[in-house]
């Protein structure tokens, strides 16, 4: 969808400075104290009602937060997970920014309300956030961690959360689509859903940070997004996406080990050869090297201005979105092998990712 269809906003409620505000916009897709429980049994879709959307709701809710912040006269809700026993919690950056030196608590949905919460690590760039309660503060249920890359078009999932402060709502739907590449950044400060899940199953402002889960009640995906038509009308329009569990537990990790977390980069500055690029250009469709950065993988591997990266390892690469969601699969230090085009001819180097600066 591009920015002339839609708009993504974050699925956190109250972030706005006016006094009841839903939420605010945090971008486009790259080319712009309720203790009832809501069940859905089926979002519609063919294969949605197959899941024991119930049974998913109980093994999810001992889970389950939200998460209330507020600093002077901003406040936020969102929705977290449970990750240990050591009382850490994962949600969404953009859910706790505005609670950053002010205070955070958390609600459990099986469990007490107003638990002081603190902010263990951020992580702009990737929506992630770990927050921390005391172990002893009430019995700690961690969510059932699933595999994300086990993932299939069309399965049935729930979002699990607290929209518009809602506690303990659950949406179901299916996997519509995988691997997008998601732009939530807000003014100058970058920030992406990196592969992304997209599905259908309802999410509104405050499911942010709250569990997707397949049908074992595991959890597949972060739900942080939701597309919305241009006039910013009406709630979820069934385009909402998800931080894939994968990644998610891989960030948080280091964000509760360091207090931050790093990303590889290639090390070059691209843009996307177009159908209408390559039918003018005779190029490749591809990442098209703009610039390579002095010191970095790519300029070491060889990798020159004018190249067109056309795959990293075993992944094709067909735009720069691409390009960012396959090098993020690789960690630091790792050398990948990439696939480019150079004056018409295929060639190939092996690439050493790197953290930047």
């Amino acid at each position: 969808m591009h920015a002339s269809t839609g708009r993504v906003v974050a699925a956190a409620a109250g972030l706005a400075l006016v006094a009841g505000g839903a939420g605010g916009a945090v971008g486009a897709l790259i080319a712009d104290d309720d203790p009832a429980t809501t069940t859905t049994a089926s979002a519609g879709p063919a294969g949605a009602g197959s899941c024991d959307v119930a049974g998913v709701a109980a093994r999810v809710f001992p889970s389950l937060v939200t998460v209330h912040v507020r600093r002077g006269d901003v406040s936020g809700i969102g929705s977290g997970s449970v990750l240990d026993s050591a009382g850490n919690i994962l949600t969404n950056d953009h859910v706790v920014a505005p609670g950053a030196g002010g205070t955070v608590t958390v609600d459990f949905a099986r469990g007490p309300a107003g638990v002081a919460a603190t902010i263990v690590g951020r992580d702009p760039a990737t929506d992630l956030a770990v927050l921390r309660v005391d172990p002893g503060s009430t019995r700690l249920t961690p969510v059932t961690v699933g595999d994300s890359s086990a993932l299939v078009v069309g399965q049935p999932v729930v979002a699990a959360g607290s929209p518009l402060g809602l506690s303990a709502t659950i949406t179901a739907g299916v996997v519509s689509a995988l691997n997008r590449y998601v732009d939530v950044g807000q003014g100058e400060e970058p920030a992406a859903l990196i592969n992304a899940v997209q599905t259908d199953a309802a999410v509104n402002p405050g499911n942010s940070g709250g569990p997707l889960a397949d049908c074992a009640g595991r959890q597949v995906g972060v739900n942080s997004a939701g597309a919305q038509t241009p006039d910013g009308g009406g709630g979820s329009i069934g385009l909402n996406f998800a931080i894939p569990i994968d990644f998610a537990v891989s960030v948080a990790g280091q964000l509760i080990k360091n207090g931050r977390a790093e990303h590889p980069v290639l090390g070059v500055l691209s843009v996307t050869v177009t159908d209408e690029m390559a039918r003018s250009t005779g190029l490749p469709r591809g990442a098209y090297v703009e610039q390579v950065l002095p010191g970095l993988g790519a300029a070491r591997g060889g990798l020159r201005a004018g190249d067109v990266i056309t795959q990293v390892g075993d992944v094709a690469v067909t735009s720069t979105d691409q390009l960012l969601v396959a090098v993020q699969a690789h960690r630091p230090g790792d050398t990948v092998q990439v696939g480019f085009q150079r004056a018409g001819a295929p060639q190939r180097a092996g690439v050493t990712v790197a953290t930047p600066g």
